[in-house]
């Protein structure tokens, strides 16, 4: 036993008893400083990790569009020269095909568009790529008149999509409504369908749910998921105003 510490017992009088109260308050405010500096140590690592994956992303997406998009277009001139030429016609619009998926493949992996023009752009851009095609409406109510920071911009635009991306899988659902809204505290997003739904109590979160649940916890957001069999899939997301402003809105 250290020598400032003694047994609680009788001989301890009612002031070295209030002096050991005092010493445990002090000890258990400083763990729980030493954790919530931990915790943001371990946020701020996290947002780093992902922020860095969107660099790699943006340099994979740069080398398709420059250096695959250009040799397939190459390609293309080469065989429209030839377009008297039944095979090389087919041929032909086979490689447009292909220039096409280089190109939506490369926004996806880095989408310019969001940086350029910003989430809305984003959002619509992603109606036609993945629910149009699929038969879903999108129901878009969009309650944001600015900007945000561009980092949460892309955090949100990539929710959207992994949402999108699961509702096309897996929902068998004709309808996609998506809220976005700005309150003192917080932006909050909304997605959900009209699907099918699951038992989120049973069934275990895969690769795209845990993706939005790893990226919310790096941005310090909070995450909820709803869903029951037959009543569709709720996705909500909290993102505190200060990590979705620049610093230079009010």
């Amino acid at each position: 036993m250290k020598r400032n510490e003694k047994p609680i017992n009788d001989s301890l009088n009612f002031d070295e008893l209030l002096t050991l109260l005092q010493q445990l308050r002090e000890q258990q405010h400083s763990l729980q400083q030493q954790l919530r500096s931990e915790q943001t140590n371990l946020q701020q690592l996290a947002k780093r990790l992902w922020l860095q994956q969107e660099h790699d992303r943006a340099r994979f997406a740069r080398d398709l569009h420059d250096d695959l998009g250009q040799q397939l277009t190459g390609i293309a001139t080469q065989l429209a020269a030839a377009d008297d030429n039944p095979l090389c016609r087919e041929l032909h619009q086979q490689v447009k095909h292909a220039i096409a998926s280089t190109r939506t493949l490369a926004r996806l992996m880095h989408p310019t568009l969001v940086h350029d023009l910003g989430l809305q752009a984003g959002i619509q851009w992603l109606n036609r790529q993945l629910l149009q095609p699929a038969g879903i409406t999108l129901e878009l109510d969009y309650g944001l008149s600015s900007r945000l920071d561009t980092d949460a911009e892309l955090f949100l635009f990539r929710i959207v999509q992994e949402a999108m991306v699961n509702t096309v899988n897996y929902a068998q659902a004709d309808r996609f409504e998506l809220l976005l809204e700005r309150s003192q505290s917080a932006l909050l997003l909304i997605a959900r369908d009209n699907g099918q739904g699951f038992d989120s109590q049973q069934v275990e979160a895969g690769v795209g749910l845990q993706g939005m649940q790893d990226r919310a916890s790096a941005f310090g957001a909070e995450f909820t998921l709803r869903s029951a069999p037959g009543k569709g899939c709720e996705i909500q997301i909290q993102l505190p105003l200060h990590q979705a402003i620049t610093p230079e809105e009010p």
